[in-house]
């Protein structure tokens, strides 16, 4: 048997679910809110550095070299009067950088986290072969194809 292209299709809850997991560890960030919306994934919550600043981020998605995924911070909104979304936008990347240190096939570069996800299912015994080829945002679901 020869499959040559698979489409998977991961739905919001299930997205959201897994991140909920991964950043119940990290302590700075509380009250996270997620959504899949056309293009991007949304990610907002209460950034905790001694006072609480409400944050919202919209984060792309695209396809890097070598089949990886890369999620772009592309916008940060503050609700908070006086604090530079420049800054808080360091301190997220920072403290997932910190985080996420150590995973293997997830990496922090800038304002950007890379997943390689033949690193990440090898341990589910799930052997990938293939890059992934496309990937698209909609509403309430994520779309790859390998």
């Amino acid at each position: 048997m020869i499959i040559r292209a698979v489409q998977v299709v991961l739905e919001e809850s299930d997205v959201s679910a897994w991140l909920q997991r991964g950043l119940g560890a990290v302590n700075q960030v509380k009250d996270v809110t997620f959504a899949l919306v056309p293009g991007a994934a949304r990610l907002g919550g209460k950034f905790q550095v001694g006072f609480s600043i409400p944050f919202e981020t919209r984060w792309t998605i695209e396809v890097q070299p070598e089949g990886k995924l890369g999620l772009k911070l592309s916008d940060l909104s503050v609700g908070f009067f006086g604090v530079n979304a420049a800054t808080v936008s360091q301190q997220v990347m920072g403290a997932l950088a910190q985080k996420l240190q150590g995973v293997s096939g997830v990496a922090v570069a800038g304002n950007a986290v890379v997943i390689d996800p033949a690193v990440l299912l090898a341990p589910k015994g799930i052997r990938l072969e293939a890059p992934v080829r496309r990937v698209e945002v909609k509403q309430g679901r994520l779309e790859l194809e390998v």
